[in-house]
């Protein structure tokens, strides 16, 4: 559940971003990243829930700490010194790791 509502609050903030114009910088710059660590790891879950075919499994702590630094040291390390496209920001990471606490959260309620 908490995968589409995500997905429905990026596409909302997607719209408002390229239809009306509205310039909220710091919603449109960390809001993917928020979003990010969820959604990969929500996707990562079904798949083992699939392999396993057990929906009792729950990704770890360890397991979510490791994607959050995967993807900090992926987009905010390594590819901002592969090309000018890509930019080093601290709040990123920070944003990487809420998402993560959020859904080591939600998935225990779940």
């Amino acid at each position: 559940m908490y995968a589409l509502l995500s997905l429905v609050v990026f596409f909302y903030v997607q719209s408002l971003k390229y239809f009306s114009g509205i310039q909220a910088t710091w919603v449109f710059h960390h809001l993917n990243d928020f979003l990010t660590i969820p959604l990969v790891a929500t996707v990562c879950l079904h798949g083992v829930w699939c392999v396993k075919k057990d929906k009792t499994i729950r990704l770890n702590i360890f397991t979510i700490l490791s994607l959050v630094v995967l993807f900090s040291v992926a987009f905010e390390y390594y590819l901002p010194k592969q090309s000018h496209r890509y930019t080093a920001d601290i709040w990123d990471v920070v944003c990487y790791f809420l998402g993560g606490v959020i859904f080591y959260i939600l998935q225990k309620k779940g």
